[in-house]
């Protein structure tokens, strides 16, 4: 195993996540039909605050390595900052566990983008946020909206909906990430990733058609750039999973073609 790893593999390790809540779902969500993860596919699948979605020609392997990640990050920030009261804290948390285990973030910190553009929904805005970070790159964009778009139509007690709204709206405050897997070369693994952050001066529910212009909300966001070695996930996949499988029924919705 390379030194990076085994440093990775000694963090996770590591990590205790004593009295970290589970038994959330009522039986239908838990149980909810999935569909495995498939290279021949794009796929999404919501992981605790995070909707993550997977271009074609990323391994099953790698997506779960994926999901796996963000799910320890998720568990990790959760116990070790207020998602309501430090929500830029739990960011940071959150990001300190994915470098942990080799995720090369590039960031561009905070920007407040309530009065810029045209979007007045949360769901609007997304799109246009990310639309300047993608560039030209029309096929990624098309995943993101149709994942966003699933998760929009999804029923009460369905899986996604329940631990999306739960993890990502808190009073007056939603904070939640989206994500977008792609395969690279010579192994290299790349996600886009965006941490977006509402404040509302009413409690928020169904935080992606939030209307926050008339609402007199902020949408603050932070894009990522990250690079991802896809040998060394597959050596930390062991260990990774073993801190998580148990907390995954809770927190880790079906898996949807897109």
């Amino acid at each position: 195993m390379p030194e990076d790893s085994s440093k990775g593999a000694e963090w996770v390790k590591s990590v205790d996540l004593t009295g970290t809540p589970r038994g959330f779902l009522p039986q239908d969500a838990a149980t909810e039909a999935s569909e495995v993860f498939d290279s021949a596919k794009s796929q999404a699948q919501v992981v605790g605050s995070g909707l993550f979605s997977f271009a074609k020609g990323v391994t099953p392997e790698t997506r779960e390595a994926i999901s796996n990640s963000a799910l320890l990050a998720q568990l990790v920030a959760n116990k070790r900052a207020s998602a309501e009261k430090a929500p830029i804290e739990w960011f940071t948390e959150y990001q300190g566990v994915l470098q942990n285990i080799g995720w090369a973030l590039q960031e561009s910190g905070w920007t407040d983008y309530s009065a810029e553009g045209t979007a007045v929904e949360v769901h609007q805005k997304i799109i246009e946020v990310l639309q300047l970070a993608l560039g030209p790159s029309a096929g990624a964009l098309a995943i993101i909206r149709s994942a966003i778009g699933m998760l929009q139509k999804m029923t009460a007690g369905s899986s996604w909906l329940t631990i999306f709204s739960r993890e990502s709206e808190h009073a007056r405050i939603a904070r939640f990430q989206v994500g977008l897997v792609e395969a690279g070369k010579e192994a290299d693994v790349f996600v886009s990733l965006l941490a977006c952050l509402i404040e509302a001066t009413t409690s928020l529910t169904q935080v992606l058609v939030f209307k926050f212009r008339s609402e007199d909300a902020s949408f603050k966001a932070n894009t990522a750039k990250v690079s991802i070695d896809s040998a060394s996930l597959k050596e930390l996949l062991p260990a990774i999973r073993t801190k998580v499988r148990a907390y995954q029924a809770d927190y880790v919705s079906s898996i949807k073609d897109i």
